[in-house]
């Protein structure tokens, strides 16, 4: 009695341990999970098209690539999408010197839901102002407030190895 007792018990437990696990799982998977720990983020918004954002953790950083020709701002993307994978990201580029551009670099909230810009300013002023603004994750997807101009509210952003990230770098990459 006592061997099928603690077998029962055991059984018990460890059903309790792998509810609570997968619970935990479901959590996670729901709240974002390991998706919005890290990646490239393509901006799908008009006027946008191909600027990055990039997520490691809590920082956050926004970079533009600004380009005459398709091709020039697919050479753009795709290097720092390259600089990105390999934690290389180059601060103090710009069009002119035909090199994408870090506008700014912050800090997500514990709840995620917001982030704490360094400059508010964005890379064609002076001087630091740091400027909070929202953040919302949907899976593949996030949208930020824009607090870099007032041209624009709101930048919604697609993972870029998501089917809607690789149709960005697909139009200005010349592949369809």
């Amino acid at each position: 009695m006592t061997t099928t007792r603690t077998a029962h018990v055991t059984r018990t437990k460890l059903a309790a341990t792998a509810a609570a696990l997968t619970g935990l799982t479901l959590m996670l998977t729901a709240c974002g999970g390991s998706k919005t720990d890290g990646g490239a983020y393509l901006s799908i918004t008009d006027g946008q098209h191909g600027s990055i954002v990039t997520i490691d953790g809590n920082k956050i950083t926004y970079i533009d690539t600004v380009a005459d020709t398709d091709s020039a701002k697919c050479n753009l993307i795709n290097q720092a999408l390259k600089d990105i994978e390999n934690n290389a990201i180059t601060p103090g580029g710009s069009a002119s010197k035909g090199t994408y551009e870090v506008v700014s670099t912050g800090t997500i909230n514990e709840g995620r839901t917001s982030v704490i810009w360094d400059d508010g300013n964005g890379f064609r002023r002076t001087g630091t102002a740091p400027k909070t603004g929202s953040l919302l994750i949907q899976g593949d997807q996030i949208t930020i407030d824009y607090v870099f101009h007032k041209s624009l509210d709101q930048d919604m952003l697609v993972l870029a190895d998501s089917d809607q990230g690789k149709a960005v770098i697909a139009k200005y990459c010349g592949k369809s």
